[in-house]
């Protein structure tokens, strides 16, 4: 149960927190949906890095859509969840060594891009795991 009651606007326990104003859900939705429309990644990429996030931080409802992969083959894959890890962790500090790493397989607009998915990823989980949203029901 979540620490605070459900508003009725949206369809998504997550959305229903942010429903209580609308504007921010709208806003919200409309930057998680250009995350996945204008991607410079494949969705294979993107899933894997959400999946890491949503572990990361422990937000039920994110964590319900899939687990993270235990072995993943795709060396760029696995550089951008390591990367991601590290980075939805607030007592790890990201360095130049670890973008230098990234340098190695993405330009610095996938870079930008990456660092932003991540970040917006990790505010999503720390919403939910902070007002302890709960599972979607299927």
């Amino acid at each position: 149960m979540a620490f605070i009651k459900y508003s009725e606007i949206g369809d998504t326990p997550l959305q229903k927190l942010l429903g209580h104003n609308v504007e921010i859900l709208k806003n919200w939705d409309r930057l998680l949906e250009s995350f996945y429309k204008y991607s410079s990644f494949d969705s294979a990429l993107q899933e894997e890095v959400r999946r890491a996030i949503a572990y990361q931080i422990g937000c039920a409802q994110c964590m319900s859509y899939g687990c993270p992969t235990p072995v993943i083959t795709d060396i760029k894959t696995r550089v951008a969840v390591d990367f991601a890890k590290k980075m939805a962790q607030t007592q790890l500090t990201v360095t130049k060594q670890d973008v230098d790493q990234l340098k190695e397989y993405f330009s610095d607009h996938e870079i930008a891009e990456l660092c932003a998915f991540i970040a917006f990823g990790t505010g999503y989980a720390r919403f939910g795991a902070s007002l302890s949203v709960d599972v979607v029901k299927s």
